[in-house]
């Protein structure tokens, strides 16, 4: 029985076409947020406001290269216990993230009170560096800070990712 000559060329064009599927990765995934505070209780990551402690936030993402990377946007969104919300939006400098493995990450100290969430990069302070601190409520709630960092590729496409903290007075 002979097969009919367009089943032969679908099918030899859809054996040439198998061959040319890429799978893309996309230039900037997979967005991961810690601090050096921990609730006990459920294991998430926390800030604390105590003017007499130190409370550092690190993020990271995977990103081939900080070449694809044109700007980086931090915005904190921040609950306080009696309204008003307060947002606070910094351009990050490409040039404050550091490489590990696959992922660009940056480490920030914050500082909490009048007019935001100011951060400093803290000197000596790697990626790897950040101490976990647990803290077992009951200590006081003040409040909840949203953090997200927008990061956007030279071809324009945008890649959020954000994380809620708690945020304690009063920490151990």
């Amino acid at each position: 029985m002979r097969k009919p000559l367009w089943i032969l060329l679908f099918g030899l064009l859809t054996l040439a076409l198998s061959s040319c599927i890429l799978v893309v990765d996309p230039p900037v995934s997979n967005f991961r947020f810690d601090s050096n505070w921990r609730r006990t209780s459920d294991g998430a990551f926390v800030f604390c406001t105590n003017p007499d402690r130190e409370t550092y936030m690190r993020y990271r993402f995977r990103a081939p290269d900080s070449s694809v990377i044109a700007r980086i946007q931090e915005q904190y969104v921040g609950f306080a216990s009696q309204p008003p919300r307060n947002v606070l939006t910094i351009d990050r400098p490409i040039s404050d993230l550091r490489r590990d493995g696959n992922d660009l990450v940056f480490v920030g100290k914050l500082t909490f009170g009048e007019g935001g969430v100011p951060q400093s990069l803290p000197g000596g302070v790697s990626q790897q560096s950040i101490v976990v601190n647990p803290i077992t409520p009951p200590t006081s709630n003040n409040g909840r800070t949203t953090v997200t960092v927008t990061v956007t590729t030279i071809s324009g496409r945008q890649y959020s990712g954000s994380y809620a903290y708690d945020t304690y007075a009063n920490c151990p």
